[in-house]
């Protein structure tokens, strides 16, 4: 698990948004997304529920930002 991987994460989950987070953080957004699901993939869990441009976390992300602070 990278630190860049968590840093995306809790940016994502701080903002409420891919593209926010992406700004923020000087990243694209796809570059965000490909980060997330790498993220998701190594923990195989879905850590975001995705509605529209807005998300927010799954039990598992909450579980996710507690581990990750």
């Amino acid at each position: 698990m990278e630190l860049r991987l968590l840093t995306t994460f809790l940016k994502v989950a701080q903002l409420q948004s891919f593209s926010k987070a992406a700004e923020s953080l000087g990243y694209s957004q796809s570059a965000v997304t490909v980060q997330v699901q790498q993220l998701e993939n190594e923990l195989g869990v879905r850590l975001f529920d995705r509605i529209g441009k807005k998300v927010s976390l799954t039990p598992a992300g909450e579980q996710l930002v507690t581990y990750a602070n």
